[in-house]
């Protein structure tokens, strides 16, 4: 008797990646920078992508896009798209999961920070959202991927999910923008944007769990008693701009300078640029600004909560987020000589060297070949 053969696209297992947060920030730098590492390293499975067309068109040499432009948040997502019946698998970025297509799905969760930061996002409609949506994860996905041990550990204790069903994939660090720049550039850049010759660095989004408020009165201590006088850049804002931020920026001779967005290549010369990036960050799910600053040779005096000592081991001072006596006395030691300067500016580009997308995707595709 004779039996047809499949062909080999026929046979493929297909993969709807939900790709719609592709522009937002942290989750779509993942989204964006996995997305090409899987279609660079894929050779087994069928990729589809599901978001807006016009943001995806770079893919489409490499994968199908599926127009899908359903409201993040919003009740259509929950049905998904009629396309995703076809996926053997999928993955979708983030815990707002196609909930009639859960039993498909690999989900990424980066983070708690609604659940455990009630202080700053106490809305209790999100907190039962959450609720709701993480048990229905836990007992229906597929599997689930932590962006760190971190938040692993968060998802076990909070929310009670098996250690087995969490596998660690760790983001990668874009080393074609991130690295160090030529002085010159270095030069040219502060030039442009007019900023001091020695400056210290901070990027937060308006978030209060970024703690920049405790960062600026730490540092106000600093300067009024004239300790290394050096001026901080703030970077990364928001639409509105703070009410205590607005004030330190209105001084004649400001100490924090505020600085307009721009595009990723000049974030870059600004990480590249700057003396010190400091993180005072109260909860973080991975990460990137530390790693970033450290591909660019900029060391880093990070907050000592959440996942940040997780990611950068021994590569940089540590402080306490909620003592301005802890951070003066790591500020006092982290500038006190060019020389412990140095060595950490050393320590940090290595440890950033254990990021890559290329290893993150390589993790992905064994897991797509598991389930």
């Amino acid at each position: 008797m004779f039996y047809p053969i499949e062909n080999k696209e026929s046979m493929q297992k297909k993969i709807g990646i939900d790709c719609r947060m592709i522009e937002h920030s942290g989750i779509g730098i993942r989204i964006d920078s996995l997305v090409n590492a899987l279609l660079e390293n894929n050779k087994m499975f069928k990729i589809y992508l599901f978001g807006d067309p016009k943001k995806l068109i770079k893919f489409s040499y490499q994968a199908e896009i599926i127009d899908y432009q359903a409201k993040i948040y919003g009740i259509r997502e929950f049905f998904g798209h009629v396309k995703m019946l076809d996926m053997d698998i999928l993955d979708i970025p983030h815990f707002n999961i196609p909930i009639f297509f859960v039993r498909k799905c690999i989900v990424t969760i980066h983070d708690i920070i609604p659940f455990k930061m009630k202080e700053f996002h106490g809305s209790l409609l999100k907190q039962v959202y959450i609720k709701i949506v993480f048990w229905i994860i836990l007992k229906f996905s597929k599997k689930v991927v932590s962006v760190s041990e971190f938040t692993k550990k968060d998802l076990i204790d909070e929310f009670h999910f098996s250690p087995e069903k969490i596998r660690v994939i760790y983001n990668g660090i874009d080393k074609k923008i991130f690295y160090p720049r030529k002085i010159r550039d270095i030069q040219n850049f502060k030039k442009k944007y007019s900023l001091p010759t020695k400056y210290f660095l901070t990027i937060g989004i308006g978030k209060k769990h970024k703690n920049v408020e405790f960062l600026i009165r730490s540092l106000n201590f600093v300067w009024e008693k004239k300790k290394r006088n050096i001026p901080l850049v703030v970077a990364g804002i928001g639409k509105e701009i703070p009410e205590y931020l607005k004030i330190e920026a209105s001084n004649p001779n400001p100490r924090v300078i505020i600085f307009p967005r721009v595009e990723i290549e000049e974030l870059a010369l600004l990480y590249c640029g700057a003396y010190f990036f400091i993180y005072p960050s109260l909860y973080e799910g991975f990460g990137f600004p530390v790693l970033e600053a450290q591909s660019c040779c900029c060391p880093v005096i990070s907050s000592n909560a959440s996942v940040l000592p997780e990611v950068l081991q021994n590569s940089a001072y540590f402080f306490d987020p909620k003592s301005e006596e802890d951070f003066l006395k790591v500020y006092l030691q982290a500038t006190k000589t060019d020389s412990s300067r140095m060595k950490f500016i050393q320590k940090g580009f290595w440890n950033a060297k254990r990021f890559f997308w290329e290893k993150s995707a390589l993790e992905v595709l064994e897991e797509y070949s598991l389930l």
